[in-house]
């Protein structure tokens, strides 16, 4: 649990110090990638966020089974990129998706056995914050593989 918290903290201070105005220049890390690899984060990330609608509008209606089914597949982000795609990634990207992982997993499990929706209200939020820190943190910038460094 520490290590979440540590990870929340994170997240925290870096969307509260990179969320800034929209004519500020962009210092978010660069993860070079090929357009290729940019069109599968982003399926990947489009895919993630509709599993995130699903298990919002089955918590809404406080149905715990339907949130476990729509969450359980958004859990595997990492295991679905080519080992060629997550080798082009910061340790630390990889370390938030990772931790995204499991706390998708803490999640199904939670509301299949405890049936809680305070608990996993809390529990989506804080999986938002990674998105969030994630975006505030990264940026995808599109090479070819001879500029890739």
């Amino acid at each position: 649990m520490s290590r979440h918290l540590a990870t929340i903290a994170l997240l925290c201070f870096s969307t509260t110090t990179l969320a800034l105005s929209p004519t500020a220049q962009d210092n978010r890390m660069a993860i070079q990638v090929s357009s290729g690899e940019r069109n599968q984060i982003l399926f990947e990330m489009r895919d993630f966020l509709h599993g995130l609608f699903n298990v919002n509008n089955a918590l809404a209606n406080k149905d715990m089974k339907e949130l476990a089914i729509s969450a359980t597949p958004i859990a595997g982000l990492m295991e679905r990129l080519p080992i060629q795609t997550k080798a082009h990634l910061p340790e630390e990207f990889t370390q938030m998706a990772i931790g995204m992982s499991e706390l998708v997993n803490v999640l199904v499990r939670d509301a299949q056995t405890k049936g809680d929706v305070s608990l996993t209200q809390s529990q989506l939020a804080e999986l938002i914050s990674y998105c969030s820190g994630c975006h505030d943190s990264y940026r995808l910038e599109t090479v070819t593989a001879r500029m890739r460094r």
